[in-house]
């Protein structure tokens, strides 16, 4: 227990807390390759929005707008790699709540942390 209180085990763990809490705020779609543009992979592009366009919601929308499969799959082969790339990006936004396993993950990190902290300042934690 005398490890846990010394000077030396408090700056690491310092120093860790300190490097999860910036890993954790970087953002994975960052704008850090700013200048060329990246080549667009078509195929996965054209995935996505069928995948998209499979779901039973988007299904119904479009047959209440008069387009059946033929005509939108026409129409998604005549859009440039670049158009297509950005329809496909935009049916990711169709399935909100994908990332609630971070979301858990991240919570029970930031409670193990804070229990750790509780420890080594000779906090208890009495639950009654």
């Amino acid at each position: 227990m005398r490890f846990v209180k010394g000077s030396y085990f408090r700056r690491i763990a310092f120093i860790l807390v300190f490097a999860l809490f910036v890993t954790g705020s970087i953002p994975t779609k960052s704008m850090a390759a700013i200048g060329e543009a990246v080549s667009v992979d078509r195929l996965s592009s054209i995935d996505s929005i069928r995948r998209a366009l499979e779901t039973r919601l988007v299904a119904e929308k479009l047959s209440e707008a008069g387009l059946d499969k033929a005509e939108v799959q026409s129409r998604i082969d005549k859009l440039s790699d670049e158009e297509l790339h950005q329809f496909a990006s935009m049916t990711d936004g169709l399935y909100p709540g994908g990332s609630a396993i971070g979301v858990v993950a991240a919570l029970l990190i930031i409670a193990i942390i804070a229990l750790i902290a509780l420890k080594m300042a000779d906090r208890k934690i009495i639950i009654k």
